[in-house]
């Protein structure tokens, strides 16, 4: 890979811009782009992460509830049947 690939750029218009061809207040904002861009890729992951846990504890209650379930049942069952 040649340097000039590697160099950061910004596309404006169709045209790619090398930052360090920016007006310095111009590369000073890129850069804010730059973070805001890791934070928002930071964001997504945490995201992820914390949809993946309410779903464990979501899937951890029913499993739970249902490992309980039965045991209820043969109860209504047992109290009709003796009723009878």
């Amino acid at each position: 890979m040649d340097n000039e690939e590697a160099k950061p750029y910004i596309t404006i218009d169709g045209v790619q811009i090398y930052v360090e061809d920016l007006p310095e207040e111009a590369q000073g904002v890129f850069g804010r782009v730059q973070r805001l861009n890791q934070k928002k890729v930071n964001l997504t992951l945490d995201l992820e992460e914390v949809q993946a846990g309410l779903n464990f504890f979501s899937n951890k209650i029913i499993e739970l509830v249902n490992s309980t379930a039965p045991q209820q049942e043969e109860s209504n069952e047992e109290k009709s049947t003796k009723e009878k």
